[in-house]
């Protein structure tokens, strides 16, 4: 009886560490080829006369800030950030890595809401914690974006 006790714990415990590692495994990427869905310009309320602005193509994301444009050559995308049996149409992205996490945590289609881009600190920017650098600060008080509207 304490063989089968010990080996159903040993089970249970490699199925809590398999879950829990699927739960928030995020990726490494250098772009965005095949999100064509997020791909567009962002701006605070959808004003791209406001800044920031952030540019998703298939190439990445750029972030232009106060005369400044700031790309990151690798950024996160966290494919399962969601629940496990998640099927919506929102899309994580930690843009900045740190040393020991990630600095923002943006948020596509935030909501479930097309087009609506949130970004809010993650491991920065919290009482007590690290500061967010400018840049991150200003990304996160102009939350939420939306797509820009095109000229006609």
């Amino acid at each position: 009886m304490k063989d089968v006790r010990r080996k159903t714990a040993k089970i249970a415990a490699v199925a809590g560490l398999m879950l829990a590692a699927s739960t928030t495994e995020a990726v490494e990427v250098r772009d965005l080829v095949g999100h064509d869905a997020l791909f567009g310009r962002y701006a605070p309320a959808g004003d791209c006369k406001r800044e920031p602005r952030i540019i998703v193509d298939a190439t990445g994301i750029a972030f232009h800030w106060s005369g400044k444009a700031v790309k990151p050559a690798t950024f996160e995308y966290a494919a399962s950030y969601g629940p496990h049996d998640y099927a919506g149409i929102s899309v994580w992205i930690f843009p900045f890595i740190l040393k020991d996490g990630y600095s923002i945590l943006m948020t596509f289609n935030s909501n479930e809401v097309k087009g609506v881009l949130t970004v809010e600190p993650h491991d920065e920017g919290y009482a007590g914690g690290p500061p967010l650098t400018p840049l991150n600060a200003a990304l996160v008080k102009g939350s939420p974006y939306r797509k820009c509207q095109q000229a006609r």
